[in-house]
């Protein structure tokens, strides 16, 4: 049986990289995200995050600034050139950030796991065979995801936030 390898940290950073940070585990799990919100930030079809929990994203250089938009994700930004370093979306608050991978030194290292909001993706997008997909949001089914999100939001005293996230209703 050949066993996982150790996990290398993943750095990452904004454009003009006044702000850099690393994520200290892996990820609770990487998702691509075909809602409106994030084809709008993205400027993209899609945006693929990873989620993995705030106190696990270490800031090496820099001090991002929050922003909180109406009706959306509190944003950490850059104070120098206004990037999006992460994110927190508003069912989960602020236990569990989101990081575009786009965002990492190396963010080939993370494919896709689960798609969510499939309902308005571009037609001409394909998913891969295999991968779990959502026509809004969902469980994807990866027991540790669940449980390091869950562990997340209790100790943030938000456990009930799990149930707003899985349920699939959320609008895109």
């Amino acid at each position: 049986m050949d066993a996982d390898p150790p996990f290398v940290p993943l750095a990452g950073g904004c454009r003009c990289g006044q702000v850099r940070f690393r994520l200290e585990t892996p990820p609770i799990i990487t998702h691509c995200c075909h809602c409106h919100l994030c084809q709008k930030t993205s400027g993209a079809p899609f945006r693929v995050n990873l989620m993995i929990e705030t106190e696990r994203l270490s800031v090496l250089d820099g001090e991002p600034r929050p922003f909180q938009g109406a009706n959306s994700h509190k944003t950490f930004r850059c104070p120098a050139c206004g990037l999006s370093v992460w994110s927190h979306h508003p069912h989960l608050g602020e236990a569990i950030a989101f990081v575009g991978v786009g965002m990492l030194d190396e963010g080939e290292r993370l494919a896709p796991e689960v798609h969510y909001f499939t309902r308005s993706k571009h037609p001409w997008v394909v998913l891969p065979p295999g991968v779990t997909a959502f026509e809004a949001l969902g469980d994807p089914g990866k027991a540790e995801a669940r449980a390091r999100i869950e562990a997340a939001l209790a100790k943030a005293g938000a456990g009930g936030a799990m149930r707003a996230w899985t349920r699939g209703g959320a609008p895109d």
